[in-house]
Order: C-alpha cells, then sequence, then structure tokens
C-alpha cells in the first residue's frame, strides 16, 4: 500500500499564492515558538527555510545550491543523470549551500516533534482524518505523513490544503 508522505515542506510551500509585499528578497519571520528561543537554534552557516516562506522565497534560498550542483556536473533537467560519482561528488561540494529545514521542523530541534504534533492535531480540527508525524531514519526534518494504511485522498487533499497554516498558526502559540 502507498502511502503519501511529506518529509519536504517543498509540496505544502509550493501551493502556497502568497506573494511577499516588498519587490526585494526581505520577507517577514514567524516569531520562534512558545518554549524557544531565538537563541535555540544552533549557530550555521547554511541558509535556513522559514514556514513563512512564499515558493519565491524558497526558489531564491535554493538557487544557490542549485547553481553550485549545476557547476559541479549536476543538472537534474539533464537525462540521463551523471553517473553516481559525480553526484556524490557534487552533494559534498554543495553541501554548504543546500537549505536546512525551517526551525521548526529540524530534526536537531529538541522541540520539533512536539511541534508537529501540535500541527496534527490542528489539521485533525480542520478535517484531516488520516495524518501523523513521521521522521525517516536519517532525515533532517520532522514532517507528515497522510492518507493512512488507505491512502485516503480526503485527508491527503486536506492536509496538503491546511499545512502551511496550521504551522503558521502553532509557532504564534
Amino acid at each position: 500500500m502507498k502511502r503519501i508522505v511529506v518529509v519536504c515542506a517543498a509540496l505544502v510551500l509550493a501551493s502556497c499564492s502568497a506573494r511577499p509585499e516588498s519587490g526585494g528578497q526581505e520577507v517577514a519571520s514567524l516569531s520562534t515558538p512558545a518554549g524557544t528561543s531565538a537563541s535555540a537554534a544552533p549557530e550555521e552557516k547554511r541558509p535556513r527555510e522559514r514556514l513563512d516562506m512564499t515558493p519565491e522565497d524558497r526558489d531564491a534560498l535554493l538557487a544557490p545550491y542549485l547553481r553550485c550542483l549545476t557547476d559541479h556536473g549536476v543538472d537534474k533537467r539533464v537525462d540521463p543523470p551523471p553517473p553516481q560519482e559525480v553526484i556524490d561528488r557534487a552533494n559534498k561540494a554543495c553541501e554548504p549551500k543546500r537549505p536546512l529545514p525551517a526551525w521548526e521542523l529540524d530534526a536537531t530541534n529538541p522541540e520539533a516533534t512536539d511541534f508537529v504534533h501540535r500541527v496534527v492535531q490542528c489539521l485533525r480540527q480542520k478535517g484531516v482524518r488520516y495524518v501523523e508525524v513521521y521522521r525517516e531514519p536519517d532525515s533532517e526534518m520532522v514532517g507528515l505523513s497522510y492518507g493512512g494504511p488507505n491512502n485516503d485522498q480526503e485527508s491527503i487533499t486536506l492536509g496538503l490544503q491546511h499545512t502551511k497554516e496550521c504551522q503558521i498558526e502553532v509557532s504564534k502559540k
């Protein structure tokens, strides 16, 4: 049985139609979730996604990483893909440019699982019957799994529709 698993916020962010208010690259940030402080996030050199990012914001954040991969011989638009050793070298070289997940979803954040549990509760209040916390072993983020054992289409649709809204709502509490 297949289940739809969203480990990356990209699917949810891609469905967002909000536009940044200013023409520049600046965007407002969310306050940190209750119980954490801004200093709770480790100092990092890699860029970090935010829950309130628009698809355009995410594309801008991801652009240096994708450009680095291309410069190292990996272009995801080209078929067939390059040999695995080329991909491995490019991934290693470009790692410092690969965006980290939003701190609220980062597996290194000790409060991430609790945050995602609260998002699940919010989604259930919005009618999503089959949704659960999901974490792939060795994944950098805690995510959601929609649809349950029977791949319930209504849960998948509603879950994708309301996830970003619930993430932002929960982050403000």
